[in-house]
């Protein structure tokens, strides 16, 4: 219902109106009556009101002062002018006004009908725009959340992200100064007695949303000094970079925060202190250690003291992964039974750790490990034999061919979907799966059907797509978000592939449009 608020000094004239419509069967109702313009002020200073209804000629002050507060006052409200003045200097105040219609008195019912169905529709688009807008900035906010989100998922993971893109990536999520600051990493997550002893209405899955929904308030209450982010891969995990200093605070309160709200508690798990994004991953690896050792010490409210020991040497990660990615299951067990035993030598529980670092590769939920696990974990052999088992479900996942081609090809496909807003050269990614440019270029057409340059275009040509049709925004934005090199060339190559302009597209195929695969 749309409020309406009705001026005039006769009060016979505001009695007819009411009674010479239905004002609730055409959607609106009065929620107010003024004898004259002082009065309307006042009410319109206390309500909102979406249409009044003003004579021109009334006491105090009259109907062209009104006009003039009342537009001060809520420049979006609906005007009818209702007099029985046939005044060229009324009438210009009511265009001046922008009155939706200018009624001498006597006013007939159907003057007044069509009059208010024609207000009602003007409103009904108002109202529709405004939510188109609203719907307009939640996508953008939620498509900005996803992006930051990762951007710092590529940061804590030592992903090797173009040099010429990375600044740029920065300065659009506002993390310049957090290069230069001594930042914590803090990882929390529901403590494994929660999870046995959860009830059919707080089994795990249905507490996650809650509680990564009171991980980014609680993050917001420190809107300079912390950032949030979770892992898919890891769900009921999140995580937290902390400005040096805080983290113990903040650790208090992550875990006495979740206790009032869910009622439930969480292992946290403090990591190093690190500076430079290059330093980041081992922050975060440092923080998922700890989180494991909180979990094997059981429930307390202390937040455990930080374990500093040495993290497993990245080019031994990097071999590793390139290990699981070709199938090579022999060289994986190799270098991992080497690593174990030299851990064993130090401690069990530095065993564990890197037992723990090494789980984080296959990058699987079902890959994590439990406080049960390592009740059973006494020596190296069987920590060999836990991981085999993971990296043998992870290699047979792939399906890869005999040489193990179609499972780089594949990774490399996922790598450019989740990166596509990056710089990408197939000469960058060839070197990242340790291929020669030329023979990866061979066999990503042969995998793909299409070369890799068509196949990165096609791909950003789909997000382009999803941002022409849910959003507002600018062909330039668009190009930026998407990855192409200018919106010149963006606009060359989309009308190429759809014979028409992005702003056409926009205009002629919103809500129109199924399939957003580009033609080939």
């Amino acid at each position: 219902m749309y409020n309406v608020l009705i001026a005039d000094d006769e009060i016979e004239v505001r009695e007819g109106l009411k009674l010479k419509v239905n004002w609730q069967d055409m959607g609106f109702i009065i929620s107010g009556e003024a004898a004259n313009g002082i009065e309307a002020e006042e009410l319109l200073k206390a309500e909102h009101f979406d249409l009044l209804i003003t004579d021109m000629n009334m006491p105090v002050m009259d109907g062209v002062q009104l006009l003039d507060v009342c537009r001060s006052l809520n420049p979006s409200i609906q005007i009818m002018i209702i007099t029985g003045y046939e005044d060229f200097h009324y009438a210009r105040a009511g265009v001046r006004s922008q009155a939706m219609d200018y009624l001498l008195k006597p006013v007939t019912r159907d003057e007044l009908k069509t009059t208010l169905n024609k207000i009602k529709d003007e409103l009904d688009k108002k109202k529709q725009l405004h939510g188109d807008s609203e719907m307009m900035q939640w996508r953008l906010s939620q498509y900005y959340k996803e992006m930051k989100q990762r951007l710092l998922l590529d940061l804590v993971r030592g992903h090797r992200l173009p040099p010429s893109s990375l600044p740029e990536r920065i300065r659009l999520f506002h993390l310049e100064s957090w290069q230069d600051h001594s930042v914590c990493f803090i990882t929390t997550g529901m403590r494994n007695s929660d999870v046995q002893t959860a009830s059919v209405e707080r089994v795990p899955e249905k507490l996650y949303l809650p509680f990564e929904l009171l991980c980014h308030e609680m993050a917001q209450s420190y809107p300079d000094n912390v950032q949030v982010f979770h892992d898919g891969a890891h769900p009921g995990i999140m995580h937290f970079i902390t400005l040096e200093g805080i983290q113990h605070e903040f650790a208090q309160q992550i875990t006495a925060q979740t206790r009032s709200v869910l009622t439930m508690d969480v292992q946290v798990g403090l990591g190093l202190s690190v500076s430079g994004f290059e330093r980041w991953k081992e922050g975060y690896i440092h923080s998922l250690l700890a989180w494991n050792s909180a979990g094997r010490k059981g429930a307390q409210d202390r937040v455990p003291e930080v374990d500093h020991s040495p993290l497993l040497p990245e080019e031994t990660s990097r071999m590793l992964h390139r290990c699981l990615i070709r199938g090579e299951l022999d060289t994986f067990r190799s270098v991992i039974r080497k690593e174990l035993a030299y851990s064993f030598r130090i401690s069990t529980s530095h065993m564990i750790r890197s037992l723990f670092q090494i789980s984080l590769l296959f990058e699987q939920k079902s890959s994590w490990i439990s406080p049960e696990w390592v009740l059973w974990l006494k020596t190296p052999d069987q920590a060999e034999l836990l991981l085999m088992h993971w990296a043998e479900d992870f290699v047979n996942q792939q399906q890869p061919s005999e040489v193990g081609e179609d499972t780089v090809i594949e990774s490399a496909k996922r790598y450019i979907e989740e990166n596509y807003m990056l710089e990408l050269t197939l000469t960058s990614l060839a070197e990242q799966y340790n291929y020669n440019s030329t023979y990866f270029s061979e066999i990503f057409k042969e995998a793909a059907g299409i070369s890799f340059i068509q196949y990165v275009t096609e791909v950003r040509m789909k997000h382009a797509i999803r941002l022409l049709k849910e959003t507002q925004l600018t062909v330039w934005d668009v190009t930026e978000l998407t990855g192409f090199r200018s919106p010149s060339y963006f606009s060359s190559k989309f009308k190429k592939m759809f014979n028409i302009s992005p702003s056409d597209y926009r205009l002629l195929h919103s809500e129109k449009i199924d399939n957003h695969d580009p033609k080939k």
